[in-house]
């Protein structure tokens, strides 16, 4: 190791490499890619049952709405989406592949993404919207984080009820309290 030249300066290291990367990311996100609305959810704010976990009150809250960068967005249609027998019914599935730093900017860090505090976002695609699901980190320079995949699955109406905040992603606007 010490008979190198580069060992202890050199032109590339961490930070040239990974500032190269993301400048390639955001080339190829602005020529090729695509864009998500992203809702961080307020712990604080919300108000919640204890025993239903679903909201009362105020309900439940989320910081103002993010307009996210993607590299690429696959959203999934389901054929049929009415309610089955079972009571069970078929959901869109949304899978988002984007940049760290972009998804970073919501406030939702390495820390956030290893113990879930993204399981009660949100996310708006298509005039629909998705429950995240799965956050995974996909690709790292030396523990540095730079693709993040997000999955995620549609919120039917009537788990919108007293979601006043997205009202406007009702699909069956009957059940609108306003």
């Amino acid at each position: 190791m010490r008979g190198r030249l580069d060992w202890k300066r050199g032109r590339w290291n961490i930070n040239t490499e990974t500032t190269l990367l993301h400048r390639g990311l955001r080339g190829w996100q602005r020529a090729t890619g695509d864009s998500i609305t992203y809702f961080r959810w307020q712990y604080g704010d919300s108000e919640m049952h204890p025993v239903y976990d679903e909201a009362v009150g105020v309900g439940r809250q989320f910081y103002a709405p993010w307009q996210l960068p993607a590299l690429h967005v696959n959203h999934a249609e389901t054929g049929n989406s009415e309610p089955r027998d079972s009571g069970l019914y078929i959901v869109d599935s949304l899978h988002v592949t984007c940049e760290f730093d972009q998804l970073a900017k919501t406030g939702l860090t390495d820390i956030n993404i290893k113990h879930g505090a993204y399981q009660r976002d949100r996310i708006a695609y298509d005039n629909l919207l998705f429950a995240v699901k799965q956050v995974d980190i996909r690709g790292q320079i030396r523990r540095r984080d730079v693709i993040v995949t997000i999955d995620a699955e549609q919120i039917r109406d009537d788990e919108l009820v007293n979601d006043p905040q997205f009202a406007a992603y009702l699909r069956d606007f009957s059940r609108n309290p306003e």
